[in-house]
Order: C-alpha cells, then sequence, then structure tokens
C-alpha cells in the first residue's frame, strides 16, 4: 500500500546516511538521512548552490523558483528520482542572498523498500547531471520495525 506521507502519529526511526549524492563547481545535493516508518520512508536532502559565474537572471530563476518550494520537474529544474516505489515532495524550505542559495527538501518514498533503492538527482539548470547513489532498503526496512506509535493501542472494552 502507498501512503503520500509518513503517520503523524508515530515516531520514525532515522537511518544515517551523510552521503553526497552530487557536487559540482556550483552545487551540492547530500543526503543527510533517511526516517524510517511501517510504510515508507522520508528523505531529508540538503541543497546548496552558489552563484560563480552564473547571470543574473539565471540566479533569480534558481532562487526565485524553489525559495518557496519544490516546484515540481521541468526540463532544467530540479528533479529526484527513485528506481523503485513513488517519490513525493512533502515539505523543505530555502533562503539565498546574491551569492548563495540553500535549501532543504523532504521526500516521501513509499512503499517502504526492502532492497536497495537507487536515488538520483539532477539539475541541469546548475550544470548538475544526473547523478545516483545507491540507499541500502534492508536498513531501512530494519529501522522501519523500530518505529513506535506514540500512544498504545488502547484496550479493547469487555464484551457485555
Amino acid at each position: 500500500m502507498e501512503t503520500t506521507g509518513p503517520p503523524v502519529d508515530v515516531l520514525g526511526c532515522p537511518v544515517p546516511i551523510a552521503r553526497f549524492v552530487a557536487r559540482t563547481d556550483l552545487a551540492v545535493v547530500a543526503l543527510q538521512h533517511v526516517v524510517a516508518y511501517p510504510a515508507g520512508c522520508t528523505f531529508v536532502v540538503h541543497l546548496t548552490v552558489r552563484r560563480g559565474s552564473l547571470d543574473t537572471v539565471t540566479w533569480e530563476n534558481i532562487a526565485d523558483s524553489h525559495a518557496g518550494g519544490y516546484p515540481g520537474p521541468t526540463d532544467a529544474g530540479l528533479q529526484f528520482r527513485v528506481s523503485r516505489g513513488t517519490l513525493t515532495e512533502i515539505g523543505g524550505g530555502a533562503s539565498y542572498d546574491d551569492r548563495r542559495y540553500r535549501g532543504d527538501r523532504q521526500l516521501w518514498l513509499s512503499p517502504l523498500p526492502a532492497e536497495p533503492v537507487e536515488f538520483s538527482v539532477e539539475w541541469r539548470k546548475v550544470g548538475l547531471a544526473r547523478t545516483a547513489t545507491t540507499i541500502d532498503g534492508r536498513a531501512v526496512a530494519a529501522a522501519a520495525a523500530r518505529a513506535e506509535p506514540y500512544w498504545p493501542t488502547p484496550p479493547r472494552p469487555p464484551r457485555p
């Protein structure tokens, strides 16, 4: 069963990843960690772009288009993909000035991976070709088994 986001009443279990997915002269995309739940997991992704030699129009398009959240894929825009399952943007934010852009994204992967899954990013506007890393689905599934509901299931009332 695919879900559209993490449950609101379960404490997910983190899986440390701390890996650069992509790194160029201008851009860095890092997968900090995954938070595992019984039905899926959240990828916590950090993005940083330094302006470098980008012209004003290109820079403002990057900053403006992503400062309010991930707008979805475009030909030159930021794109995330996985080799199996469904990936959905569930949160994030960004800040920028005239020299640097910094953003965070939270992406929901459903269903929970039980095998290795390839996570890739592409952002041609900042010179980032499609680059991928493999996530250990078994480690994510093992962490999901340690996720705990906020409250125990209430006891059933006795039958009359």
